[in-house]
């Protein structure tokens, strides 16, 4: 499980790299968001095939950019630039600095997220005994493997939030079809922490829950699938025999 901690630190381009090699190949656009210094999100389309003009105006008709993403210079709607197609994360390339630390210290984020990762191997070696006692005292009204269950789904749930970077609106081909962007949660690598398709004018109130620090307590969070390098860093029963099993985590 330390693994997740040790590749998560962030070793993008120097500013000093940025501002010789980067800077110049930028349009004034792209200056002017990344000149904000770090960015929290974007709004992304990456599919500008024949026809899809008018599904992306449906889209975004009736969204308030600033709700949705801070602002409307942070909707990234070019052909030339961005037509990534399924490739979405060269966004990072044009803008590495998407993946650069938000708040606070890099060395007390890492902090974070080895706490809740002990805390998390703790109940998987020994069970809820081993859970965090304020945690068990908020959820005294479960018992027995319904209370393993919800501790379990919440302390992976932790796992992940710490892990959590930034996220952004993705509108692919599959958005442009369907008219649901997909909401995704970033760690500092642009590794997918978790993600999830929302129904159209939904994602429109996220940047108010990620400025307020309540994004952990929204559905588009809870409901949404992990990330292939986050799927290994789960707890399940693991049958020995057909009389019991026991927890660990599943790699």
């Amino acid at each position: 499980m330390q693994a997740l901690i040790a590749n998560s630190s962030s070793e993008g381009p120097t500013s000093g790299q940025i501002s010789s090699i980067l800077e110049p190949w930028r349009t004034l656009d792209q200056r002017e968001i990344a000149r904000a210094g770090s960015i929290a999100t974007v709004w992304l389309r990456t599919c500008y095939s024949q026809g899809t003009d008018e599904k992306h105006d449906e889209i975004v008709e009736n969204i308030d950019m600033e709700l949705a993403v801070d602002g409307e210079d942070q909707l990234l709607n070019d052909p030339d630039l961005y037509d990534f197609g399924a490739d979405w994360q060269q966004v990072f390339d044009v803008l590495p600095e998407l993946l650069e630390p938000q708040h606070g210290n890099w060395d007390v984020k890492k902090e974070w997220q080895r706490q809740k990762m002990e805390e998390l191997v703790a109940f998987a070696e020994g069970g809820v005994s081993r859970a965090p006692s304020d945690l068990l005292k908020n959820l005294s009204h479960y018992q027995g493997q319904e209370l393993e269950d919800v501790v379990a789904e919440w302390l992976q749930s932790e796992v992940h939030a710490a892990h959590v970077h930034g996220y952004i609106v993705l509108e692919d081909e599959e958005a442009l079809n369907s008219g649901r962007p997909l909401l995704i949660f970033l760690d500092v690598l642009g590794r997918v922490v978790r993600s999830q398709r929302v129904e159209n004018g939904e994602e429109a109130n996220i940047a108010g829950f990620w400025q307020m620090c309540s994004w952990r307590e929204i559905s588009e969070w809870e409901d949404a699938e992990l990330g292939e390098d986050y799927k290994r860093f789960r707890v399940g029963i693991v049958k020995d025999s057909d009389e019991g099993g026991h927890k660990r985590p599943l790699t």
